[in-house]
């Protein structure tokens, strides 16, 4: 019994670690105010999302596995729009979004990368055109 008690206040765990995460998204110096960061490890697997908040700040709600994020994407919130009225059903598309450009919306374009460790990650991103 005593074992027990020491192990879960010294808070044991299994399983991989993970570290908060925690930032704020920006185009040209200004607060990006809606979208999503995802966080993406293409060599491992695995990966996070989180909304972005009305003054450009994000947190991961669930925390971020420890490690090497090579693609980091940021994109537009998305909306369902009735694209093709009376012929198709409304379908979800990118809200308009000109504060993110399309080269940070895609994986296979983004220049964003993140390394997560453990604890507070404060990681923050800053867009050019």
């Amino acid at each position: 019994m005593m074992a027990m008690l020491s192990c879960s206040s010294l808070s044991c765990s299994s399983g991989p670690v993970k570290g908060e995460v925690f930032g704020k998204v920006t185009f040209k110096g200004q607060p990006v105010k809606e979208g999503t960061v995802t966080f993406l490890n293409t060599k491992d697997g695995g990966g996070a999302e989180a909304e972005i908040k009305s003054d450009g700040t994000y947190v991961v709600p669930s925390g971020v596995f420890v490690g090497e994020y090579d693609r980091v994407e940021i994109k537009p919130l998305m909306e369902m729009k009735d694209t093709d009225p009376g012929k198709t059903p409304p379908s979800k598309v990118e809200k308009p979004a000109p504060n993110i450009p399309a080269k940070y919306r895609m994986q296979g374009s983004t220049p964003l990368k993140a390394t997560v460790k453990a604890g507070k990650n404060e990681i923050n991103f800053e867009m050019t055109p």
